[in-house]
């Protein structure tokens, strides 16, 4: 039986004699739906002599030894991900078995293409020196750039049902290489979702991953050193499809299997075996979930925010990425397990009108007594209360496009927004003057994305397309920037030396200058509101949200267990800051290439607030 609660980090192992180090990455049919035994009986006799190669290569003596194809793909992703994102904040990496180790790592998809480049982007290679991806066998049946990629940096084919009319196909060699690898000490990196998808909710795991952990401890039962690692991963994306915004990866501490601890997970007893894959695949999906910001519904999520700002909206960026996600997790929590509470207590109560409909009294009583104790009834509506008066508050930000710190701030004098609206202009003015070389630049990237980004946004729900949006971006993007840099090489090639480094430091500070840009016309639009709002409207907005902080403080201290003082956060805040020198001294410069000190972790590039998020 698997024991859900022993973790040990890859430090507490004893070294194991396995081969070269490495790491494999599989999933069977839509990322590990099925069982990997290989039964189905439909084989695919047009398999490509390629991809066969592939998963031959699998057991080759240096399975783990990444090709050269592989570390230009993940310096170009380290490239792609820190230039759309604004921030990439890693955790845990303490947390990775290094080489030598077999492991599998599991994360959630919610961003398609993006989650593997996020991965690949932030495990240290001298951590893992190589981490298998998976794709669709379809690549190795056409020729092409992008597919010789795919082909050569190590990347395992998997067929998909939807790439063969919907049948029955047979990934038994794949699946049986998978795990001979891991034996080697290699790492797999599994979606358990089955799907990328753009929703507030965590998908159910699938069992795919418990199913080859369970065969693989099977295979090696034999070796009394073996043991597995089951490395769990959380990637938050605050605005995913959004240029400029932000990334948190956190890597949990992790799972250890051993076929001496675990035998359940490859019992003859078919009920055992089944129990013990279920329970693995439920601790697998709450540790995952444990970092995520997970709703039933967006409004929740955004009641979650309101809630986060009113408490602790004065710490910006003070406090690090991974601080303002748990933060905004911990009300995002307790408002959804409310919700859930209240939806299942008035379906109870339905159903036992239904019930007690013609009994006589002692029933009735009866089933009053075996009622679920739950939040006393005044606590419970002032949680419905504060999110209803969250969501309202949040309304009329919107409304009038203000943030909240301009209201908490209030109206200055008519004299002191006009000035300060002439000192925006000004500013508006430069940094659009600088901004024109490197926008021209950007041109094509800035009209191909938009374009693509349109005919996505006509498919269907948007939701079900953002994840598909903002693997575009990147793709664009990555095909796009070495065209451009190559082109204007060769027109100023008599002085290529000093414009080859000049166009990659220009469109970069481009991007810098241009969010400082869009910043200030952000705040110009404010204080212009500003200007045309009656000082009635402003405090009653003000008296408004001094109140609803006051609820949420409370509601904060008392059930949530945070600090009085929200500044005591900052003093837990162990994100690593830049060195001091010269260096640091050109980080905190206003023309830092790096990127301007945001006031809040929710800003990205667009002209209006993002507080919607459905």
């Amino acid at each position: 039986m698997v024991n859900p609660l022993r973790k040990r980090t890859p430090a507490d192992l004893k070294d194991q004699t396995t081969n070269t180090d490495g790491h494999a990455n599989a999933s069977a049919n839509d990322h590990g739906a099925t069982a990997i035994n290989g039964k189905d009986n439909n084989n695919n006799n047009n398999d490509s002599d390629e991809s066969q190669e592939s998963i031959a290569s699998l057991k080759s003596a240096n399975t783990n030894v990444p090709p050269p194809m592989y570390k230009a793909i993940r310096f170009f992703f380290q490239i792609c991900l820190h230039s759309f994102y604004g921030t990439v904040e890693v955790e845990g990496t303490e947390n990775i078995a290094p080489d030598n180790y077999p492991a599998i790592l599991v994360a959630n998809h919610s961003n398609s293409l993006t989650d593997a480049i996020a991965i690949l982007s932030t495990v240290p290679p001298k951590s893992r020196s190589m981490i298998r991806l998976t794709a669709k066998d379809t690549f190795w049946h056409k020729p092409g750039v992008f597919n010789y990629v795919i082909k050569n940096a190590g990347t395992i084919p998997i067929k998909r049902r939807k790439d063969y009319d919907n049948q029955k196909v047979d990934n038994a060699n794949t699946m049986s290489a998978l795990i001979d690898s891991l034996g080697t000490g290699s790492c797999v990196c599994m979606f358990p979702e089955g799907i990328s998808r753009y929703h507030p909710q965590l998908a159910p795991f699938k069992a795919g991953v418990a199913m080859i952990a369970s065969d693989t401890l099977a295979q090696f039962r034999d070796q009394p050193d073996f043991s597995l690692t089951l490395m769990t991963t959380s990637i938050n994306y605050l605005h995913r499809e959004k240029f400029r915004s932000d990334v948190l990866v956190t890597f949990h501490p992790p799972i250890v299997l051993t076929p001496q601890q675990d035998p359940m997970l490859f019992s003859t007893v078919k009920e055992e075996r089944t129990e013990a894959i279920t329970k693995l695949t439920e601790l697998l999906e709450s540790t995952v979930r444990s970092n995520l910001l997970d709703a039933d519904d967006w409004q929740t999520v955004r009641v979650g925010h309101v809630a986060r700002k009113l408490y602790a909206g004065d710490l910006g960026t003070r406090i690090s990425l991974g601080q303002y996600v748990r933060l905004t997790q911990k009300f995002v929590s307790a408002f959804g397990q409310h919700k859930q509470e209240s939806l299942k207590g008035k379906l109870d109560e339905e159903q036992r009108k239904q019930e007690n409909s013609g009994s006589d009294g002692e029933n009735s009583d009866s089933s009053e007594m075996q009622r679920p104790v739950r939040l006393n009834a005044d606590t419970a509506r002032k949680m419905d209360e504060l999110a209803t008066d969250l969501a309202e508050y949040q309304d009329q930000l919107d409304f009038y496009h203000l943030k909240d710190y301009r209201i908490k701030q209030g109206k200055p004098p008519v004299k002191v927004l006009l000035g300060k609206l002439f000192q925006r202009f000004l500013l508006a003015c430069l940094l659009s003057t600088i901004c024109i070389p490197g926008l021209i630049l950007w041109g094509p990237v800035f009209i191909a994305v938009k374009y693509q980004e349109r005919r996505i946004r006509r498919k269907g729900p948007l939701e079900d397309n953002l994840d598909e949006i903002a693997q575009y971006k990147l793709m664009i993007s990555a095909f796009f920037l070495p065209i451009i840099w190559g082109f204007w090489v060769l027109m100023t090639f008599p002085i290529a030396l000093f414009t080859g480094p000049g166009i990659v430091v220009l469109m970069w500070l481009t991007i810098r200058w241009l969010e400082d840009l869009i910043h200030n016309a952000k705040s110009m639009l404010s204080l212009l509101r500003l200007v045309f709002m009656t000082e009635d409207t402003m405090y009653s907005l003000r008296d408004y949200r001094q109140e609803l902080a006051g609820r949420v403080h409370d509601f904060a201290v008392q059930f949530l267990k945070l600090p009085e003082d929200p500044e005591e956060l900052v003093k837990e805040n162990k994100t690593k800051k830049a060195d001091s020198g010269w260096m640091g001294m050109l980080s905190g410069s206003y023309f830092s290439i790096k990127r301007r000190r945001r006031k809040d972790w929710n800003e990205v590039m667009r002209l209006h607030d993002v507080s919607r998020y459905d």
